[in-house]
């Protein structure tokens, strides 16, 4: 693109309307377009016999083809707010995708959350073998609108079974939460129930079908 020769007015009409409907789309020739603007003032302010050639024009009728001073600046607005429009949009592209990804993110977090369905920290407890025997494990107690869940992972039972877990709350109550045969690994994973609400727990026992207690836990 011969800008230059544009901006001097050296160029036929049907080639200025080609410049024209070509810098609207074309970042680089807007630049040098913007570039290039002030050269006309600076050639009638310099000095020398070259100078004067290039624009001894002025002094007769100007050409139909040469865009006037006024049209070039119209030209140079109507770029400039193409820009600032192209502008907009990417900067409306990047503000919808950023959303985009915000919501994203937050979706897959709520996914990674743990259901809501239970208590604010799910406390677990260890539990404390009684003596002469060696069960270990942890109870996780989880409120529910029904009561408590209460899940249990121990090692190290009798081998004879079965096993129940009882619940005692603070008023004195007990409750069966779960019952469990004995497995060949002398370990269990069960998940029982009780109606004592969460903060009315006051312990857990583990007991075998004789009635004697394996192990106890009071929640934290």
């Amino acid at each position: 693109m011969l800008l230059g020769a544009y901006v001097l007015g050296g160029l036929s009409e049907p080639d200025r309307r080609v410049v024209e409907a070509h810098l609207p789309t074309c970042d680089e020739c807007r630049d040098e377009l913007a570039r290039s603007a002030p050269l006309p003032g600076l050639l009638r302010r310099a000095p020398g016999t070259y100078a004067q050639q290039v624009l001894s024009a002025e002094s007769e009728p100007q050409s139909p083809s040469a865009p006037a001073e006024g049209s070039l600046d119209d030209l140079l607005a109507r770029v400039r707010e193409t820009d600032t429009v192209r502008r907009r949009r990417v900067r409306w592209h990047w503000l919808t995708l950023a959303a985009s990804l915000i919501v994203v993110a937050g979706l897959a977090v709520s996914l990674l959350m743990p259901s809501g369905s239970g208590g604010p920290s799910d406390p677990s407890s260890r539990f404390n073998a009684a003596a002469g025997y060696a069960v270990a494990g942890r109870a996780t107690l989880t409120a529910k609108p029904w009561g408590t869940e209460v899940s249990l992972d121990v090692t190290d039972l009798p081998a004879m079974g079965p096993f129940t877990m009882q619940v005692a709350a603070d008023d004195g109550r007990t409750e069966q939460a779960a019952t469990w045969a004995a497995t060949p690994t002398a370990t269990a994973r069960v998940t029982g129930a009780s109606s004592v609400r969460f903060d009315d727990i006051r312990s857990l026992v583990i007991m075998d079908r004789a009635g004697n207690v394996l192990a106890t836990t009071r929640p934290s």
